[in-house]
This record gives C-alpha cells, sequence and structure tokens, in this order.
C-alpha cells in the first residue's frame, strides 16, 4: 500500500485504511481516504484551486475515437443496493492512462496485505489532479513496472486493465470527484464526447404488491388494474450505447402522470450528504431505485383512465418516448 505522506501523521491514517478498506464498497472506500486526508489537514499535491478544471482524456481507448467500444456501464446505474460511481470499459490487459497529468496520492494490491480477503476494487490507485480534482482506477492487474508514486503525465501507463476484487469480467472501473471525493462525477459530462446511436429501450411498468407479486404494464396499449393501496412504480429501461447487445444507465429520465406537473431525474454527480451518497445531493439510492429498477414512486392514480408519459435521454440526446394507458379500480 502506498500513499503520498507529508507527515509522520498520516501513518495512524493509513493504518486506518488498512483496517477498514477492505470492508467498504469502492465509493465509501474513496470518502474514507479524503476524510482521512481533510481530518489531518495535510496538503494535497496541487495549486489549491478550487475552480480548475483540468483537459481530462479516456483513460482507456477501445476502438477508434470517437467510436469508442465496449463501455458496458454507465454513471448512476443500480448496483442493487449503491449507485454505480463510474464507467466500465470491458478489456483484459489493456494500457490504462491518467485522466489528466496528476500525482499518485494512494495505491493498494493485494500483496500488500495478503492476508486480507481481496477488496472489491481488486487492485487500484487513487490520482489528485490539478485543482480539487481526483480520480480512481480499480480491477487492475497485479502492478508490475507501473509507478506506485510521484507524479504521472497523460502519456504514463499506471495500470492494466483485469478481473481483481469483485468482478464480473476484466475490464476498467473509474471513477472521476471533486471536493476532495465528496462529490462524483459523471465522467460523461467531463470527458470528450464519444459516438452513440441507440436510443434507451423502455419496457414495462413493474408493481410489487406486498406478497412480491409482480404486475407488468405494457406502454402503447390500454391495460386494466386494481389497487388496494400505493404501491412504488418501478419501470425497465436501459440504453444500449454504441454496441445494441449492451444494457446501460440513461442520463435523464422524465415522467408525467395525466396532468400533474412532470418530473425530471438527471444523473450528473452524486454527493455525499447526511451520511449517505444521494443524486445531486438529494434523492438517496432508494428513492431512485427499487428491485434493481428505475423507480418514479408512489403515483397518485385517478380511480378510471390515466395516462402516463415517459420519457428517457441517453448522454448523446438519443430519446426514446412512450405513453402507458392504465385503467384504474381505485379501493383506496
Amino acid at each position: 500500500m502506498y500513499l503520498k505522506i507529508e507527515s509522520c501523521i498520516m501513518r495512524t491514517g493509513i493504518n486506518i485504511i488498512r483496517a477498514n478498506i477492505h470492508r467498504l464498497s469502492p465509493m465509501a472506500g474513496a470518502l474514507l481516504l479524503s476524510f482521512i486526508l481533510g481530518i489531518l489537514m495535510l496538503p494535497l499535491p496541487g495549486n489549491g484551486e478550487t475552480d480548475v478544471q483540468p483537459e481530462f482524456q479516456w483513460p482507456l481507448v477501445k476502438g477508434e475515437y470517437p467510436d469508442l467500444e465496449y463501455i458496458t456501464s454507465t454513471f448512476g446505474e443500480s448496483r442493487i443496493d449503491h449507485f454505480h460511481s463510474g464507467l466500465d470499459i470491458a478489456g483484459n490487459n489493456d494500457a490504462i492512462y491518467p485522466v489528466a497529468a496528476g500525482e499518485i496520492v494512494f495505491s493498494r494490491m493485494h500483496g500488500d496485505d495478503p492476508f486480507h480477503p481481496m477488496q472489491g476494487p481488486g487492485n487500484y490507485l487513487f490520482l489528485h489532479h490539478e485543482g480539487d480534482w481526483w480520480s480512481g482506477y480499480y480491477h487492475l492487474k497485479a502492478f508490475d513496472e507501473e509507478p506506485r508514486t510521484g507524479t504521472v503525465g497523460p502519456e504514463t501507463v499506471i495500470g492494466h486493465s483485469s478481473n481483481s476484487g469483485h468482478s464480473g469480467g476484466p475490464h476498467l472501473h473509474f471513477f472521476m470527484s471533486t471536493e476532495y471525493g465528496q462529490r462524483i462525477m459523471n465522467p460523461l459530462v467531463l470527458l470528450p464526447p464519444v459516438t452513440d446511436i441507440h436510443p434507451p429501450v423502455i419496457g414495462p411498468l413493474v408493481i410489487v404488491s406486498t406478497d412480491e407479486r409482480r404486475t407488468h404494464i405494457q406502454h402503447s396499449e390500454t391495460q386494466n388494474i386494481r389497487l388496494t393501496q400505493p404501491y412504488p412504480i418501478q419501470i425497465q429501461l436501459h440504453d444500449p450505447g454504441l454496441e445494441a447487445y449492451t444494457r446501460r444507465g440513461v442520463y435523464i429520465l422524465e415522467w408525467q402522470l395525466n396532468d400533474e406537473p412532470a418530473q425530471t431525474r438527471r444523473f450528473d454527480y452524486i454527493e455525499f450528504k447526511n451520511g449517505d451518497w444521494r443524486l445531486h445531493g438529494e434523492q438517496a439510492f432508494d428513492e431512485v431505485f427499487r428491485y434493481n429498477q428505475y423507480s418514479l414512486g408512489e403515483l397518485n392514480w385517478l380511480h378510471g383512465g390515466n395516462r402516463l408519459h415517459v420519457k428517457a435521454v441517453d448522454f448523446n440526446g438519443n430519446v426514446t418516448e412512450v405513453d402507458y394507458f392504465v385503467n384504474v379500480d381505485r379501493e383506496y
């Protein structure tokens, strides 16, 4: 385990990280590191300016820019009980570059602490960039000749993609954050734009009853349902991205029931507030997702005919819009 240190007090922080980070999710681990640095009031590399944004680049390019391939997961997707904090790019033993010039402030390889189980991120490292920008790189191959301390430039190979840690296949997961790790950004907001030609795919609404029975409501046709109490409404949707077979998250989700005000959800960043990671600092994970699907919350269905309009937009502006026509026998 390597950490940039300017004070012997930092050894205390290292021990706290060593004792706790293997139990934490990747986002919680990043937050723990930023908290330790902040609580010890240690200077971080850089000029201290918080309004400076580096010129970012893609850390792994598959295919030929801008037609980048194998971006399999996007920011803000559901991961059962937490938001997906970055982007995933599939590939094995591919060279990884920093998103911008910076300094390595933390790195960990399983061999640093072989008596603990490998953490979720596997082998990983954190970089600090100009201003208060951070980036992290997970599931790396065991470090060999790659640097583990010091400064790195945009052309420096900082690792290779692999399948270390909790991973369903070889890939790079990377995140980008500001405010010293307190706000994790959607990398697509910061990186050069890439091609995405396929619009989102919207499936059925899903109502899960108290006895776990599921009712599916298809769009573009009229369906009849009976409701004995309010139920949260989920919706199945995904964005194919460049390859039609991938199932990624959407960037914007809008919905409107009858003549009620439309509701909009964007996935620009998550922020740590009130002890939890919240979308735009407001909505906790279980307000955004239920049963691993997008949640629309409890809708105020009318007794009789209803029209629910749903619009999904990916980051490239591809749009899909559908209508659900629902006759509700409301018994509450």
